[in-house]
């Protein structure tokens, strides 16, 4: 199950949705991969978004409940669409199982069998309780933003659909239903006030809506925010910069003001 960590204070209407942020591949799930040790280790590097539960924690200081998965993108990938004809990453085999890595190289062998179990076991409890702690605060406040917490490399990688390497500081995700256009100009201004170069729906497009609500209530906004790694990280170690902390309080900064003027 994910991990739930709650405000010290009063919660507000705020989810913030960490899908990336863990290695942590049980000895069952690890057994179906084929890569070694080294290989693996790699992949887990180029493809973890490290530290975003740590970068975005402060957001429970503004009264956001953090939805964290506590397992890696290899186990499951909780972002994914059920339906692989509506998931863009599918044909690169990195649905809601992933059975190619970044190169396009074999992750596991493709299985119907490993494919719904996993679903079963992991893809729809997850939703659910997330669809719950949405269903909460809609009766508590009658609306619910959902902050969807990501990073990304620097250089784009192979399995990457925008391979432009003009790539800028902060990408602001939305969706024409889910993200009212006031928040995503808010976000916008608040992270280039920080001094960062942001795009929107660049390199990456869309935002996070829990599933049972995607399309069907639009009380559920969302709004995705991508930082790239090298702000806060040494992309080749997979360590934290000296300047981490100043860069997740400029983060949760951000994000406050763009709330506060919405």
């Amino acid at each position: 199950m994910p991990r739930i960590v709650r405000p010290a204070g009063g919660a507000a209407p705020i989810i913030a949705h960490v899908p990336h942020a863990s290695t942590k591949i049980p000895p069952d799930v690890r057994a179906e991969i084929v890569l070694d040790d080294a290989a693996l280790a790699e992949e887990l590097l180029r493809l973890t978004d490290h530290f975003t539960d740590e970068l975005f924690a402060g957001l429970t200081e503004l009264g956001a409940t953090l939805f964290v998965n506590d397992l890696s993108r290899f186990v499951f990938d909780p972002e994914r669409f059920l339906d692989d004809s509506d998931e863009p990453m599918a044909p690169r085999g990195q649905g809601v199982v992933y059975w190619q890595g970044t190169r396009g190289q074999l992750l596991r062998v493709a299985s119907t069998e490993v494919r719904e179990r996993r679903v079963e076991e992991r893809y729809r409890p997850y939703h659910a309780a997330l669809d719950g702690l949405v269903a909460g605060r809609l009766a508590e406040a009658g609306e619910c933003l959902v902050i969807d917490c990501h990073s990304f490399p620097t250089v784009p990688l192979p399995s990457e659909i925008d391979q432009s390497p003009d790539r800028p500081d902060i990408c602001i995700g939305t969706d024409p239903a889910h993200t009212p256009e006031p928040l995503a100009i808010a976000m916008e201004e608040a992270f280039a006030a920080e001094g960062w170069r942001v795009k929107r729906d660049s390199p990456f497009a869309g935002t996070f809506v829990p599933g049972g609500y995607y399309g069907v209530d639009t009380r559920v906004h969302s709004v995705m925010i991508e930082v790239r790694r090298g702000l806060y990280m040494d992309e080749a170690g997979g360590v934290r910069l000296p300047e981490f902390r100043e860069v997740s309080a400029a983060i949760v900064g951000a994000i406050a003001a763009a709330l506060a003027s919405t």
